[in-house]
C-alpha cells in the first residue's frame, strides 16, 4: 500500500514538473516566434511595392529595390512602437521616387514610430512636397526619423517645400539628408502656430540654394489637445547643419537662411528652448543669416558672408525673445555680427567669447573679440568666400580677460555647450570663436 501511495506521488510530481516545461517551451516558442514578427524583413520594387505597404506592422522593414517609383508613399494611420518601429529604406542614389501633380510625395496622416531612409525624392518640379506630414490636424504624427534621403526638384515656387510638417508634431529626428534647390528647405508649423513642432532633432543636414529659407519653424500658440502630446519642457536641438543659400531672387519676400519662432506664452510648451549649435551659415544676398525669438541658445556656429546680419535676435509674429544665450560663434564676411532687440522683460542675455573677423562690433558685448580676417587660416581661391573654400580656423588662439561665472553656470545647462565647432573638447571658457584650437593648416568648414 506504502508503494502504491508513493508511486502515485511520484507520478503527480512528474506531471506537475511536465506541465511546468511544457509551459516554458510554450512561452520560449511563442517569444521567439514574437520576435520573428517584429523583425519582418519585407521586400518590394516598383510594381509592387503599394500591396506590399498593406502588410506593414510594427517591427517591419520594407526594403525598396533601385528603380523609379511613381506612386508616391502615402503613409496614413500606419504605427509601428517604441520597441519595434517600421522602417522604409531604399538603395541610397538608387531608389527614386517621382513626385505626382496634386500629391506630396510621402504623406503621413496619422502615423508614429516610422522611420524613412535612403530614399531620392524628385519633385520634377511640381507643386507638391517632398515629405509631409498633414491632412488631419487633429491627430499628431510623433516619433519620426527621415535619414539619409535627397530631396530635389522641389523648387517651382517659394511654398514648394522639401519637408514639412503642418500638423502638431513631436520627437522628429531630420538627419543626413541633403535638400537642393527647393522653395523652402524644412517648413515646420503652421503660420497660425496651431500645429506646434516640439521636441524634435535637426542634426547633420545639407540644405543648398533654397528660393526662402533654408527652413523654419513657425511660431506656436497654445498646444491642442492631443493624445500623447509632450507638456514637460522640451528642447529641440539644430546642430551640424549647413545652410547655403544663393543670390537667387525670392519673389515672395526675402528670407533668413534659418528662422525659429516664439514658443507658447502659458501653458505646456513655455518654458521649451532651441539649442542650434555646430551649424554653419553660409551667405545670404539681402537678410540676416539667422533671426529668432523665444528661448535660444546660440553657440559654436559659423557665420560666413552676409549682406546684413549674422545674427537677429528680434520679436517676431508677437513673440518677444525670452532667455538669450550666444556664445563662441565665428562671424566672417558679415557687415555686423549681430543684433539683439526686444527683449521680453526680466529675460535673460548672455553674450560672450564670439569672433568677429572684419564685423563692425556694434550690437556685440565687451566679452567678445573683433580682429582682423587676415589672423586666421584661410584657404581661399580668387579671394572669394565660395562655398568650401575657406577655413575658419584662427592661426593663434584669441582670449577674452574675463566671464562673469554666474554665465558659465547658467551655460553649463546648454546641450554640448563643451564642444566647439569640430566637437572638440573645450579646455576652457576665454576662448573666443567656434574652434577651440588654433591651428596653422586649413580645414575648410564643409568637412
Amino acid at each position: 500500500m506504502i508503494d502504491v501511495a508513493a508511486n502515485l506521488l511520484y507520478l503527480e510530481v512528474m506531471l506537475r514538473r511536465y506541465s511546468i516545461l511544457s509551459c516554458l517551451l510554450t512561452i520560449l516558442f511563442f517569444s521567439a516566434s514574437s520576435r520573428a514578427i517584429w523583425a519582418q524583413k519585407l521586400e518590394a520594387n516598383p510594381a509592387n511595392y503599394r500591396q506590399v505597404m498593406k502588410r506593414l506592422k510594427p517591427g517591419c522593414t520594407l526594403l525598396l529595390a533601385p528603380g523609379i517609383y511613381r506612386d508616391g508613399l502615402p503613409l496614413r494611420h500606419v504605427h509601428g512602437t517604441k520597441k519595434a518601429p517600421i522602417v522604409i529604406e531604399g538603395v541610397p542614389g538608387k531608389t527614386t521616387f517621382y513626385g505626382r501633380r496634386g500629391h506630396n510625395t510621402v504623406q503621413l496622416t496619422d502615423a508614429s514610430f516610422i522611420v524613412i531612409r535612403n530614399l531620392t525624392l524628385d519633385g520634377r518640379g511640381l507643386e507638391v512636397a517632398g515629405i509631409k506630414a498633414g491632412d488631419d490636424t487633429s491627430l499628431g504624427v510623433h516619433h519620426i526619423t527621415i535619414e539619409g534621403n535627397v530631396i530635389i526638384g522641389h523648387g517651382s515656387g517659394q511654398m514648394t517645400v522639401g519637408i514639412a510638417a503642418h500638423v502638431p508634431t513631436w520627437n522628429w529626428i531630420i538627419r543626413k539628408n541633403v535638400i537642393r534647390g527647393a522653395g523652402t528647405g524644412l517648413y515646420l508649423g503652421n503660420s497660425d502656430g496651431t500645429c506646434p513642432f516640439i521636441g524634435g532633432i535637426v542634426e547633420y543636414n545639407l540644405v543648398e540654394n533654397p528660393i526662402g529659407y533654408a527652413m523654419q519653424i513657425k511660431r506656436q500658440i497654445p498646444r491642442p489637445k492631443i493624445p500623447g502630446i509632450p507638456v514637460t519642457p522640451m528642447t529641440t536641438i539644430i546642430r551640424y547643419n549647413r545652410f547655403v543659400k544663393s543670390d537667387g531672387p525670392s519673389p515672395a519676400g526675402d528670407r533668413p537662411n534659418l528662422l525659429v519662432g516664439g514658443f507658447p506664452k502659458i501653458g505646456p510648451g513655455q518654458k521649451d528652448r532651441y539649442q542650434i549649435y555646430g551649424n554653419v551659415f553660409w551667405h545670404n544676398p539681402r537678410e540676416a543669416l539667422f533671426q529668432g525669438t523665444g528661448r535660444l541658445s546660440l553657440h559654436d556656429n559659423v557665420f560666413v558672408d552676409g549682406s546684413e546680419l549674422g545674427i537677429r535676435v528680434a520679436p517676431h509674429d508677437g513673440f518677444r525673445p525670452k532667455d538669450v544665450r550666444i556664445y563662441h560663434n565665428t562671424f566672417l564676411g558679415v557687415p555686423r555680427a549681430l543684433s539683439i532687440s526686444g527683449l521680453a522683460k526680466d529675460a535673460g542675455r548672455i553674450v560672450f567669447g564670439n569672433l568677429l573677423l572684419g564685423c563692425d562690433a556694434k550690437g556685440s558685448e565687451k566679452f567678445d573679440m573683433r580682429v582682423r580676417e587676415r589672423d586666421i587660416a584661410r584657404s581661399i581661391k580668387d579671394d572669394t568666400l565660395a562655398w568650401g573654400q575657406l577655413d575658419v580656423q584662427p592661426k593663434r588662439r584669441f582670449e577674452i580677460k574675463r566671464i562673469p561665472k554666474t554665465w558659465l553656470k547658467v551655460i553649463s545647462n546648454d546641450v554640448d555647450h563643451d564642444l566647439d565647432f569640430l566637437r572638440q573638447r573645450k579646455k576652457s571658457w576665454r576662448h573666443a570663436g567656434a574652434i577651440f584650437r588654433d591651428s596653422g593648416k586649413a580645414k575648410p568648414v564643409t568637412k
